[in-house]
């Protein structure tokens, strides 16, 4: 009892020590804050802190990012107030409040494993992995390379959680109820996707439990109990779930969170990488397999689940994981620091684990530590942080944009500064607002700056200056090594600025500047004459930016009179509801005059038929191999450019029920049909996917044929005029002075806007009426939120007041006999 009293005293110490230690170390590494998401999070932290000083404990709206975003609605909370407070202690300095944030979770993260150790009856060993845990490899991976605070930040509660499932599993308390709904719930403030991972790991764990152990009635109060922690949060999780990342396709991003086990179980490639792949551990992996050898029954659960994760990160099994339900969020690499978690939980509940063998495996895991302390240790240069962000805005001519900005900046650089040039462009010296930012996935544009950095990707200059003025930008900086690689490149993007009234304002050989003469804040008016709608629009629009891209790709959601107005519509991966309305739609809008092209590889499926067909066209599935045949079309003979590489092989369709054919090609002899028209002159159907193959290539001839067929000449842009405007923004609180009707503010429209006037979208920027309109941001789906935590109070009112006496929910133990422990085990 003595030792474990000066434990208990000396352990938080010695944590304190180390915690000290790894701030100076970071505050020296010549590196900080590194991290490709860290200044993101510095900023949130900063944002709070400043806005709790003027009064405000919930500052939801800030106008600097994304043409105004609701930064808090989308990212979990706690790491942003926590980030406030570390700035606060650091007396109001965001980036010394990043050093204690470090300190702070070495330490705090430290103290649950120390209290696990105490409740399993091995204290020092708790001691011991709680020091370890800062520096497990992912750990450092996260916060230092990855630069994800709330999931660091989660790593504190991590811990905990497990522990309150794993002693409710083994021995049924109220208290461990309580603290598994507490607990889960604190991980999800963090980081409502990690809480998804860690909810899936739990499952998982919960599921080898019940097979190896063969305890029944205890899952069910668990689960209860994590569904209880979750809906507790209804009041924030419910708006969090309705648009903003959750609407994003997030298939494409599983698959780069799998990898080699070569690379996952390797010590000496962090050496090879640069620390810059997720690694597991061959010691972790080591022990977790003689913890399935050797421990005791009850404690192999937590040794199975590690492996079972450990062997799902592997990349061949991604093409198994993404064929379930859901798949597309089995970031599985992510799920590495829940697996360490088990099985350093599993090391300490091992009590037949004998002292050498014990002492052995310590030994190896702080081993494995030692490659990844470079993330720590950085370069060592000595470098003020203030001195090396004074030098990168120099270099990048940030500060230079900052100056000369009236309105709104875009960086135009594919994010290859990450969250720091965000940082730089809006938080650091002369700050101005910005049409990018960080964590693009809230923001209500988000489809809209998608589309500007596929326009500089794909050398789409037109589209890119006209879209930034759209946004209000009246300074936008280019990256040059971002851009489409051609000659006379940059030739290309002067003439496109000067074409939408941008000036080269500076430049270097890095970075091109430019400024549109505005000054104040102003809005746009804008007559788009041309109209595509449906999904696969919006690439053809960045070679006909005069296109404007519709909100909705149901035709069902427009009326005639809505689309009358335009002189052509392009239909493109369209989807209707009721096919006879649509085509009754498409056939009097062309009867109209109004010229509509449909790109036939995007035609429906009919749910009756199964065919693809529209309006009398029948699409026919065909495929080439590294390129086009010749096309023989009204322009002539013509021959395209090569698939592009991952193309090789190319799906698309060819066309029967022309009334007028514009273009045929050779297959096997056969003369196939892939351009022409139907019902009448204005109705144009394209096959061959060359809308889709355009929009990879440039290729000038399809552009010719794509440009004849809509009548829109690619260096057309839409007519678009600058309107002053008075703005004034305020807490939740935007005002608006315009002096005429139906200008864009420029300002993203949120969903949650409530006004006296009338205010609509369009292209998700906010339009409003002649006059002063004063917009409110409304909490969003309060009501709703309320109604869900109050409901998540119940159950777990309801799961503690069923387990008031100790004998609730008895385990049933099966009658055969007790299994024991495996011959040759460390009892």
């Amino acid at each position: 009892m003595k030792r474990g009293s000066i434990l208990l005293l000396l352990a938080p110490v010695c944590y304190l020590a180390v915690s000290v230690f790894v701030v100076l170390w970071v505050c020296g590494n010549g590196t900080y804050p590194s991290g490709s998401d860290t200044m993101y999070h510095v900023y949130r932290g900063s944002f709070v802190y400043r806005s709790v000083l003027e009064g405000c404990w919930w500052p939801s709206y800030d106008p600097m990012w994304y043409n105004g975003v609701e930064l808090l609605r989308y990212w979990a909370p706690l790491p942003a107030y926590f980030m406030a407070l570390c700035q606060a202690l650091a007396g109001g300095e965001a980036l010394n409040g990043y050093l204690i944030f470090v300190g702070m979770v070495c330490f705090l993260g430290a103290l649950p494993w120390l209290y696990i150790g105490f409740q399993t009856g091995r204290p020092w060993l708790g001691a011991a992995v709680g020091v370890l845990w800062f520096f497990m490899p992912n750990n450092l991976c996260a916060l230092f390379l990855e630069g994800n605070l709330a999931r660091s930040l989660s790593m504190v509660f991590l811990p905990l959680f497990f522990y309150f499932c794993g002693s409710y599993l083994e021995r049924p308390r109220r208290t461990h109820l309580l603290g598994t709904a507490l607990s889960f719930a604190l991980i999800t403030l963090c980081h409502l996707g990690y809480g998804g991972m860690v909810a899936l790991g739990a499952l998982l764990y919960f599921l080898l439990h019940r097979i190896i152990v063969r305890r029944r009635g205890v899952v069910l109060p668990l689960i209860g109990a994590m569904g209880a922690g979750f809906l507790l949060l209804g009041v924030w999780v419910c708006p969090s779930l309705v648009g903003g990342m959750t609407s994003m396709e997030n298939s494409e991003v599983m698959e780069g969170f799998f990898q080699s086990l070569w690379i996952s179980l390797n010590p000496l490639e962090r050496y090879a990488s640069d620390n810059g792949n997720f690694y597991f551990g061959l010691a972790a992996f080591l022990l977790a397999a003689l913890g399935v050898l050797l421990s005791r029954r009850e404690d192999m659960p937590a040794f199975w689940t590690a492996l079972l994760i450990c062997l799902a990160t592997s990349s061949s099994m991604y093409p198994v994981l993404k064929i379930l339900p859901g798949s597309r969020y089995l970031w599985m690499l992510r799920f590495i620091s829940i697996a360490l978690c088990l099985i350093l939980y599993g090391f300490l509940r091992w009590n037949t684990l004998r002292r050498p063998l014990a002492f052995l495996l310590l030994l190896l895991l702080c081993l494995d530590v030692v490659p990844s302390l470079g993330l720590v240790r950085g370069v060592q240069s000595g470098e003020l942080v203030e001195e090396r962000l004074n030098k990168a805005q120099e270099e990048t001519l940030i500060a230079a944009a900052q100056e000369i900005t009236e309105q709104r900046m875009a960086l135009m650089d594919l994010s290859r500064l990450s969250a720091t040039g965000a940082w730089l462009v809006s938080a650091w010296n002369n700050p101005v607002p910005a049409t990018f930012g960080a964590g693009w996935e809230a923001s209500a544009t988000a489809s809209n700056i998608v589309q500007l950095n596929r326009a500089l990707e794909n050398g789409q200059y037109y589209y890119l200056f006209d879209r930034c003025k759209e946004l209000g930008n009246d300074t936008v900086l280019v990256r040059l090594s971002s851009m489409w690689q051609e000659e006379d490149g940059e030739a290309w993007l002067d003439r496109a600025a000067a074409a939408v009234g941008y000036r080269l304002a500076d430049f270097n050989g890095g970075y091109r500047l430019y400024h549109l003469d505005v000054s104040g804040n102003w809005g746009t008016v804008t007559d788009y004459r041309y109209l595509g709608i449906g999904a696969g629009a919006a690439a053809t629009a960045l070679g006909f930016p005069a296109m404007e891209e519709a909100e909705s790709a149901n035709l069902n959601d427009y009326t005639f009179e809505e689309l009358s107005r335009y002189s052509m519509i392009l239909l493109s991966s369209f989807t209707y509801d009721d096919r006879q309305t649509a085509e009754d739609l498409v056939l009097r809008l062309s009867k109209s005059g109004v010229r509509v092209v449909i790109a036939a590889d995007g035609i429906p499926e009919d749910r009756k038929t199964h065919n693809q067909s529209f309006l009398g066209v029948v699409c026919n599935p065909i495929s080439f191999s590294n390129g086009y045949p010749e096309l023989d079309t009204v322009d002539g003979l013509l021959n395209t450019d090569l698939f592009p590489p991952g193309h090789t092989d190319w799906d698309c369709v060819y066309l029967e029920g022309l009334d007028q054919c514009w273009g045929t090609v050779l297959d096997d002899g056969l003369e196939l049909d892939f351009y022409g028209t139907v019902k009448n002159d204005n109705l144009i159907v394209v096959g061959l996917n060359l809308t889709y193959f355009f929009s990879l290539t440039k290729d000038p001839v399809v552009e010719r044929l794509l440009s004849y067929a809509m009548e829109l000449p690619p260096d057309l842009l839409p007519q678009r005029e600058i309107v002053p405007l008075k703005v004034e923004i305020a807490g939740r609180r935007i005002t608006v002075d315009s002096p005429r009707p139906g200008v864009s503010t420029t300002l993203a429209y949120h969903e949650n806007f409530e006004s006296g006037r009338a205010v609509s979208s369009r292209n998700h920027l906010t339009v409003v009426g002649e006059g002063v309109t004063t917009i409110t941001l409304r909490y969003p789906y309060l009501k709703e939120g309320a109604a869900v935590s109050a409901a998540g109070a119940l159950l777990l009112v309801l799961l503690l007041w069923r387990k008031r006496g100790d004998d609730a929910w008895k385990t049933e133990e099966k009658t055969e006999p007790e299994q024991t422990d495996r011959p040759g085990s460390a009892s």
